[in-house]
């Protein structure tokens, strides 16, 4: 039985540095069932690339978006991501399920960047048991600080934080869920933020390479309001697409190429270890993937097929849920906030 069992209501809470996310999803059924969805805008200056830099604001705006949302249940799964978490795909000789522990932990001392003694360490050992010589070990680290600092932050808003999870998986987690027959050999799922870009490659549905990268919507509005002498609000309205302004579809490409550059490298790297592999799809979520010109831009660049991630596409939806109006406006921002709620183990 999963960690909330049957007819249970799970909570996600994505913790942004433009918004806090939240899902609610009955879980039991035949398919998990869309309660409600709520965002709310994160202050200015209060987080910076997924840093928090003023604590209190960062627990106001949660307390805030919890009580508008009407949730009764103060449990919820939240996510550490960026660099505070580290994962790697390893091969390794096949051992006993006893031996296997140990082994594994000795091995993380070689590859996590991390002080290994201020590390929290979890592994999973991928694919059913088999006669090869090896096992592929999935591990991830997380910097325990990080880990205890996330923890007070939602205790303070009056939250009880369930499961912390990984960005990463939790991405992968409402990828697989949506997209369950996505077979290619490579997919590479863009999350385009307000002031990053995580570009997780997953192949066969397991998260293998998660890179963050220090571009995202903000720094387009930035750079767009400097080059025209515009107010930062105007330049961010025309980005999201409301209205026209010179220079912006320059400025969109060049977005686009960034982002298919990282992709490219990151696949190229993989390339590296395992020759074999092929690029399949690209899916785009977060604030870039509501530009439809972001998405056409990325797919004329790396001329593979690019589509926007639906986080809805296998998930009921309520009848009256509430914020039901933000599945059309703006659903590609949620994929990170299903994922986490969606979690049942």
């Amino acid at each position: 039985m999963g960690l909330f069992g049957p007819n249970r209501t799970t909570v996600g809470l994505d913790i942004g540095t433009g918004f806090v996310k939240l899902a609610e999803v009955r879980q039991g059924g035949d398919r998990p069932e869309l309660r409600r969805v709520e965002m709310r805008p994160m202050p200015p200056g209060a987080m910076a690339n997924g840093e928090v830099l003023e604590p209190a604001l960062v627990v106001d705006t949660m307390r805030e978006l919890v009580e508008e949302a009407g949730i009764a249940a103060r449990e919820v799964v939240a996510a550490l991501g960026g660099h505070d978490v580290f994962i790697k795909k390893l091969q390794l000789p096949r051992m006993k399920g006893a031996d296997a522990g140990p082994a594994i932990r000795k091995e993380a001392e070689r590859h996590v960047p991390f002080d290994i003694s201020g590390v929290q360490l979890d592994f999973q050992i991928l694919g059913p048991p088999g006669e090869d010589s090896h096992m592929e070990v999935l591990l991830v680290a997380a910097r325990r600080e990080r880990v205890e600092a996330r923890v007070r932050l939602l205790a303070e808003a009056g939250i009880g934080a369930v499961r912390l999870d990984v960005e990463a998986f939790a991405l992968s987690n409402a990828f697989a869920h949506n997209y369950p027959d996505m077979s290619e050999d490579l997919v590479a799922l863009v999350d385009c933020g307000h002031d990053a870009t995580s570009i997780n490659m997953l192949q066969e549905g397991v998260p293998v390479l998660s890179r963050d990268h220090h571009f995202g919507l903000r720094g387009l509005s930035e750079s767009l309001a400097k080059d025209h002498g515009l107010s930062l609000d105007r330049a961010t309205e025309a980005v999201r697409g409301d209205g026209q302004l010179p220079g912006l579809d320059g400025a969109l490409e060049q977005a686009a190429d960034l982002v298919a550059t990282a992709v490219e490298r990151a696949a190229a790297f993989l390339r590296t270890r395992n020759p074999g592999i092929g690029m399949g799809k690209v899916f785009l979520c977060g604030g870039g993937a509501c530009i439809p010109a972001m998405v056409e831009s990325i797919g004329r660049r790396m001329k593979v097929e690019t589509r926007v991630a639906n986080p809805f596409e296998q998930v009921a939806v309520r009848t009256g849920a509430q914020g039901h109006a933000l599945l059309s406006e703006a659903s590609p921002l949620f994929l990170l906030t299903m994922g986490l709620a969606l979690r049942t183990a």
